[in-house]
């Protein structure tokens, strides 16, 4: 009952967190973050839809980084994947992660890399959640993701999330 309950919380401070962060363009996030000295730019990535096996998922995912000049630009492939619960199907949607480099500063191409943290979403038509990750290059780059996706599902997610950055070439 207590991991229900907990569960439960998690979702709601998910939807919390979701609600107060609008969807913003990358070229919002960059002008919003133009002073930050860790803010190294976003990432914008179409992932597939997909359905929930219980225990975890696993969904393509073709990104665009565009670094925080609003100049420089690479284009990614990759996946995500969750492990933890997770119960439905998505649609396929659009996310953008607010990216930020934790050691030397990194260019546009310098993503590539395996990345690991936490994930909540809960999706009844429309979707909203969080996920946080930190790895990539010497565990050196942390990314935030969160918002309200519209039409995206019915889904109840949260665990951990493992995601993986290759540079197209």
């Amino acid at each position: 009952m207590k991991k229900i309950a907990m569960a439960a919380a998690t979702v709601a401070l998910a939807l919390t967190a979701g609600a107060c962060m609008q969807q913003s363009t990358p070229q919002q996030l960059n002008t919003t973050n133009a002073n930050s000295r860790i803010f190294i730019g976003s990432l914008s990535c179409n992932i597939a839809g997909g359905t929930g096996y219980v225990l975890g998922s696993n969904k393509n995912m073709d990104c665009v980084f565009l670094a925080n000049d609003g100049v420089h630009s690479a284009e990614y492939t990759g996946s995500i994947t969750k492990v933890g619960i997770d119960i439905g199907y998505t649609k396929a949607v659009h996310t953008i992660w607010r990216v930020y480099s934790l050691g030397s500063t990194r260019g546009p191409r310098d993503l590539s890399g395996n990345y690991i943290g936490e994930q909540g979403t809960a999706a009844v038509g429309s979707q909203a959640g969080g996920n946080w990750i930190y790895g990539g290059p010497n565990a050196e780059i942390g990314m935030i993701a969160s918002g309200i996706v519209k039409d995206a599902g019915y889904n109840l997610a949260m665990g951990i999330g493992e995601m993986s950055l290759k540079l197209k070439r």
